[in-house]
């Protein structure tokens, strides 16, 4: 337990010296990629979600009969509908906000890993389209997968949360385990540099849980921070599982 929490705050404090190593090395042209591809996907998604949840309020309300009300009584049931709506689609939002940042910033953050991994070992791969392409297919599929498994893990523990004495807890255990496959996904980017497969990877990761989970944890921290924190988040954790991964512990 100490060697995990001493991984997991060397994590943490990992961003700290990520930022420092952006800026020493001037890679924040790097940066703006990802964040320029986040606003574009913050906007557009948000805008959908804004404009079109009463096609899912209006036939809920029609369901339940809400619709017959009249006078103040049919705005209010209405209105609260619509809100609980709006409630859940945004929950659901952001629990796919940080996958669609990685699937879709994968060929930015690949970019950042490389530079990253060439400044830090010194070894510089010739660019190869095929071996980029490669490294962004591997980068997407396994945040689809990360996704997948990480749903089937917490969408039960959720309806734990209805139960008051274990609703803290549970919630605890989800952060710790949404922030273990997004870390995964990050620290999978310097392995992938240095040519494991996909197997010793993940041996790799789940031997070093607690600076997954440091790393996620920032990472979706960062992402609950609006516009700011997310513009720079997936190129700080990248760095940042990088550099902690040359640490030892």
């Amino acid at each position: 337990m100490k060697v995990f929490l001493r991984k997991m705050l060397a994590a943490i404090y990992a961003y700290v010296q990520a930022f420092s190593f952006i800026n020493h090395h001037r890679l924040w042209k790097l940066v703006l990629i990802p964040a320029i591809i986040y606003l574009l996907i913050y906007g557009a998604l948000l805008t959908v979600i804004i404009l079109h949840t009463n096609l899912l309020s209006d036939p809920l309300a029609h369901w339940i009969h809400a619709d017959t009300l009249s006078g103040p009584l049919g705005n209010i049931a209405r209105g609260v509908i619509s809100w609980l709506v709006r409630a859940l689609v945004f929950m659901l939002y952001f629990k796919l906000f940080r996958y669609i940042v990685l699937i879709l910033s994968s060929p930015a953050i690949a970019l950042i890993a490389e530079k990253t991994q060439e400044i830090l070992t010194g070894v510089t791969h010739p660019f190869d389209r095929k071996q980029f392409i490669s490294d962004v297919w591997r980068g997407i599929t396994l945040s689809f997968r990360n996704l997948l498994t990480e749903w089937l893990i917490t969408i039960p523990l959720y309806f734990l949360l209805f139960i008051p004495v274990l609703d803290i807890f549970v919630g605890v255990v989800i952060l710790l385990i949404e922030s273990y496959f997004v870390g995964f996904s990050m620290m999978d980017y310097r392995n992938e540099f240095l040519r494991m497969s996909g197997r010793d990877s993940r041996l790799l990761i789940q031997q070093n849980k607690g600076i997954a989970i440091g790393i996620g944890l920032v990472f979706s921290l960062l992402l609950a921070i609006p516009f700011l924190g997310a513009l720079v988040a997936p190129a700080l954790a990248v760095v940042a599982a990088a550099l902690v991964m040359e640490q030892k512990f």
